[in-house]
């Protein structure tokens, strides 16, 4: 196992990057950022009316993973980075192929895809993905199989998933991770998916200010995560009750 030790606690570098704008951002991010900002309901309303199937990266945001990948952080992320994991979602895996094109192109041992990395699904067309097939027709270089566990989308209905729902997702998520054997990780995934995994397991996920801010489009944050634990208590039913120990304790923070 090539994970780090530090004081009892193990430790990985993870580099987050949500994916560039799709076809379903531009007015609803416009008007969250707009001063006042829209109310989320608001927001929600703005990107069911751009709503897509498993929406695909603009011309800006293909422009933007572009800048990104220019900048001195990528260029060291995509040569040390010993993993690419992302969102099954076509944004997301366009956005990991342009701003990493190394790393990605070492092909399926280095590049997988995982479920529990979606956004935030339901109700929207935009959360919901192709079928594993159509998958790896588009992106031959990513793994499908392992953390795709059906063919078609069983996580998608016409009801929005909870906020909780989503955020033991990202627990799993963490959980999965801790137990892989390597140390630097470069994970592509979405803005909602980062804040729910970041801002709402205290005290199972404890991430500092710097870490949890909301991402923008095709940012790369680059934390330490240190972990209590063996990646155990990676689904709902090992949600602890209050005043109880939890079997893993996650620590995140910028570098």
């Amino acid at each position: 196992c090539t994970m780090s030790s530090t004081g009892g606690r193990l430790f990985k570098r993870v580099h987050l990057l949500r994916h560039g704008q799709a076809m379903h951002n531009p007015r609803a991010e416009a008007a969250r950022e707009a001063d006042p900002p829209c109310s989320f309901d608001e927001f929600l309303r703005l990107m069911k009316e751009d709503d897509a199937f498993d929406a695909e990266l603009t011309e800006l945001g293909r422009e933007q993973g572009k800048r990104a990948a220019a900048l001195p952080l990528a260029a060291q992320v995509d040569a040390s980075v010993q993993l690419v994991v992302s969102s099954p979602l076509s944004r997301a895996l366009d956005t990991a192929k342009l701003v990493l094109p190394t790393a990605t192109a070492k092909g399926k041992v280095a590049f997988v895809a995982h479920d529990d990395l979606r956004e935030r699904s339901g109700w929207l067309l935009n959360a919901k993905r192709r079928p594993r097939a159509e998958l790896a027709a588009k992106f031959p270089g990513c793994d499908f199989e392992t953390n795709l566990p059906t063919e078609d989308d069983t996580l998608w209905t016409d009801e929005l998933e909870t906020e909780e729902s989503t955020a033991e997702r990202g627990y799993r998520f963490l959980c999965w991770l801790a137990r892989r054997p390597e140390m630097d990780v470069a994970v592509v995934a979405h803005g909602g998916l980062f804040h729910y995994m970041l801002n709402s397991l205290r005290p199972r996920v404890v991430a500092s200010d710097a870490a949890s801010r909301r991402f923008v489009n095709t940012e790369l944050r680059s934390m330490s995560m240190v972990w209590t634990g063996d990646g155990g208590g990676d689904d709902a039913s090992s949600k602890p009750a209050e005043g109880e120990n939890v079997h893993t304790v996650f620590k995140l923070d910028v570098l």
